[in-house]
């Protein structure tokens, strides 16, 4: 690459100086561009061109060597294909016109379709241009893994959809918004398109109504009306933004799922925008491919051209080359690997975790470049909304992908809306997350033995310490990221292909049968032999038939099958699976542990009808049900389990070790019958410490999350029956472990090289791809098997 030195001041020969690559302004690189559009157009070979730096190849000398180190004479060029993937962004890299190419080729193969080094202004300005190989992957992409959602609050960062002439309109909300008085989600105009068309919400493994689309929209504005210092007269910037009113504020947070709160708002105006931008690393949570990490690569990037019209968006955000770790875990990942259903996903610029070395400038009074930090989350600033994007491959089958966005100020300008930056606000990152991280986390340093050094040698693949959740800072959730086992069933399972796993994480049993007789939970605690598929399933049918509820839940199974599984994998040797097994089992006893997870009020109370004089709920499936789930008493389950826990988290995880010191260890017995024995007899103790009404009679359904869930915490006697019943969890959870280990064969011998630490790219194939893995069963399948039935 031609690299000019600067020359130290003082120094220079003539007067006026010359002017260097390095002064160039936007201005000129966009007054470039429009000079030679019309030329650059006519190449078959260009897709598209954008302004931004000089992106150098990550092999060249210049990628690590400033301009006054010139190139050794036994150092060659790099002539193979820049792409956006293979390049990176210096402090010297000077101001360019980016050309993206459909085909890269050495410059003697192309004639008079070579593209100029660079560009010559009438008045003498001199613009160089930087060429980037993006030939179009057209190949359908992976099915994603997402949506990721597990909580019942509402926010940026959710994935929405819309119904409309037999198609489906997927994207990503962005933000809480207000305009004239009533609040709205902003997003993707083809989502939010229409006027008073239903739109739904991913929302823990289904998508439910939660507003209807407006006609405020807009698709595209002039570029010259946005930046009129720039002209550009015949380019038109690209929005496509659109409002969603929804139906009840009391759902959301202003916060954005997996990135914290919303910061201010970057104002995008001529004297704003800088080439200092280029290479500004930025973070997303999109509502299909979860956690997108990049960088900006380049400004303007103009994409299209129709009947003399330009078509332009303001940011184009490519892979983040400074993700180091990322592509040391895995040299395939190349972010950020945006997919279908991430547009509408709001861009945040993302500081390091620590202040960055000194960089000269602390002279100008610049402040340390570290995230600001909210009521429970960092704050980040909201750059722009992303409306597309474009996959790409490259000559050795690498694939990566570039997100294009908008600037949200000038999306809320063109809309007259605002921001929500302050409301319900208090959650972590990943909001509903508190209890099951912990409840694995504490119950490895509850065993002994061997058993305790290899749990504790993967306590970080299973959950996290008190003092990170407390935090609530380094959970991240992504397409192709790393899930700690504990909450791998929410966060990975519920929208996978295991059909059935809905049903493993609840069992509601608290209600008398079809008959008048005795509830499940009731008989179950009396007598194990009750704990059986077949008795559960004459159990269940008899409520079928009736055509009434409640719906069919397997927990104590599901406990059963995990534990068996465990022994087999260690009588196989398979300690792999075995940690796989033994973090993910955490997640549903910490299910078991709380009253509404083994009630048919599971969501409040439910509408009721008349059997045989007796009142049973309607099946989850009746309409009438549906409508019920959409009203705030419904919502009592996600603001008990997950908004409660979140009130005081620091003050929960110290209440549950208090209430765990001084307890001896269980013995859950030998069989898988045993394990889920004590699980219903932690549900038992659950519901008998605190009766699911007490939950709904404490609630005011009138009120918004953050102070339903205040007021829950606040009542001493559902704070301390909860805490206690978290403890309980982590008891049961590590006897649970125990038992599995000593029947599994571990005193015969389990090699010391297979007490380790698993890595995340030995666990993520377990619990993602492989089909054998626990494996989430159907009651009439348990029933059939003949393997959940007492022992003789």
């Amino acid at each position: 690459m031609p690299m000019q030195t600067r020359r130290p001041a003082g120094t220079k020969s003539i007067f006026p100086p010359r002017r260097d690559y390095t002064s160039l302004s936007i201005k000129d690189l966009l007054d470039a561009r429009e000079a030679y559009h019309v030329y650059l157009s006519q190449l078959d070979n260009v897709i598209a061109t954008a302004i931004g730096r000089y992106c150098i190849h990550q092999d060249d000398w210049y990628a690590h060597n400033p301009p006054d180190r010139p190139r050794p004479k036994d150092v060659h060029r790099i002539t193979g294909p820049r792409t956006l993937a293979n390049s990176v962004i210096r402090p010297w890299s000077w101001p360019a016109v980016l050309v993206f190419v459909r085909q890269w080729e050495q410059p003697h193969k192309l004639a008079s379709d070579l593209v100029p080094s660079t560009l010559y202004l009438p008045d003498g300005r001199v613009v160089p241009t930087c060429v980037i190989a993006a030939p179009p992957d057209e190949e359908l992409p992976a099915p994603s893994e997402g949506p990721f959602h597990a909580s019942h609050l509402l926010g940026g960062g959710y994935a929405c959809l819309r119904e409309h002439q037999g198609e489906q309109s997927l994207g990503t909300f962005a933000c809480l918004t207000r305009k004239g008085g009533s609040y709205y989600a902003l997003t993707n105009r083809h989502v939010a398109g229409g006027d008073g068309e239903s739109v739904r919400a991913y929302i823990r493994g289904a998508y439910e109504p939660i507003g209807i689309t407006s006609n405020i929209a807009v698709d595209r504005q002039p570029m010259a009306s946005m930046f009129p210092l720039w002209g550009q007269q015949s380019a038109l910037l690209t929005l496509d933004a659109g409002l969603v009113k929804i139906d009840n504020i009391n759902d959301w947070t202003s916060q954005a799922f997996g990135i914290g709160e919303i910061g201010e708002l970057f104002d995008a105006t001529e004297h704003s925008i800088t080439l200092d931008m280029i290479g500004c690393p930025v973070r997303a949570f999109g509502g299909v491919s979860g956690v997108i990490e990049g960088e900006v690569r380049a400004l303007f990037f103009r994409y299209e051209v129709v009947g003399g019209q330009e078509h332009v968006t303001d940011m184009l955000i490519g892979p983040r080359r400074e993700d180091d770790k990322a592509q040391k875990k895995d040299p395939r990942i190349e972010h950020p690997l945006t997919r279908p259903g991430d547009s509408g996903t709001l861009w945040f610029y993302d500081p390091p975790a620590t202040p960055r070395p000194s960089d000269g400038n602390e002279d100008l009074g610049t402040a340390p470049d570290v995230p600001e930090e909210g009521a429970h989350a960092r704050r980040l600033r909201p750059l722009a909304m992303q409306w597309g994007g474009q996959r790409v491959r490259t000559a050795d089958g690498k694939k990566s992908a570039y997100a294009l966005g908008s600037f949200l100020s000038s999306i809320c300008r063109s809309l007259d809306t605002e921001v929500v930056r302050n409301w319900s606000l208090g959650h972590d990152e990943y909001w509903g997350k508190v209890g099951h991280f912990s409840i694995g986390w504490k119950a490895c340093d509850k065993v002994s033995g061997d058993l305790k050094e290899l749990m504790r040698l993967n306590q970080a693949r299973i959950g996290f310490p008190d003092d990170t959740i407390a935090q609530g800072k380094a959970f991240k959730v992504g397409r192709e990221g790393f899930v700690p086992l504990a909450d791998v069933p929410d966060y990975v399972w519920v929208h996978s292909w295991r059909t059935y796993e809905n049903i493993q994480h609840f069992a509601d049993i608290d209600i008398e049968d079809v008959n008048g007789g005795p509830s499940m939970l009731e008989r179950c605690a009396k007598n194990s032999d009750e704990i059986a598929a077949s008795v559960w399933k004459a159990y269940f049918d008899g409520f079928a038939n009736a055509g009434v509820g409640p719906e069919v839940g397997v927990l104590p199974f599901r406990v059963w099958q995990i534990w068996d599984a465990m022994v087999a994998y260690l009588k196989a040797k398979d300690v792999l699976r075995f940690v796989a097994a033994a973090g993910v089992m955490a997640h549903y006893v910490g299910d078991a542990s709380q009253p509404l997870h083994c009630s048919y009020l599971h969501h409040g109370v439910p509408p009721m009808r008349k059997v045989n004089g007796r009142e049973y709920p309607v099946p989850r499936d009746d309409p009438e049900f549906q409508a019920f789930k959409e009203t705030a008493p419904a919502k009592i389950h996600g603001i008990y389990e997950e908004n409660m826990l979140e009130v005081d988290t620091a003050t929960a995880l110290a209440g549950i070790d208090d209430a765990l010191k001084g307890r001896r260890p269980l013995n859950v017995g030998k069989t898988g019958h045993d394990a889920a024995t004590a699980v219903i007899k932690l549900m038992s103790d659950a519901q008998d410490r605190l009766e699911p009404m007490d939950i709904i009679n404490a609630d005011d359904p009138s009120q918004g999350p953050t102070k339903r869930a205040a007021a829950l915490w606040n009542n001493k006697k559902i704070r301390e029956a909860t805490i206690v019943s978290l403890a309980d969890s982590v008891q049961v959870l590590a006897a649970l472990w125990t038992s599995a280990w000593v029947q599994g064969g571990s005193a015969a011998g389990i090699a010391k090289n297979k007490i380790r630490e698993y890595t995340e790219e030995e666990l993520q194939p377990v619990y993602r791809n492989d089909r054998t893995f626990v494996p989430s069963l159907s009651l009439d399948q348990m029933a059939k098997s003949g393997k959940f039935e007492p022992p003789p």
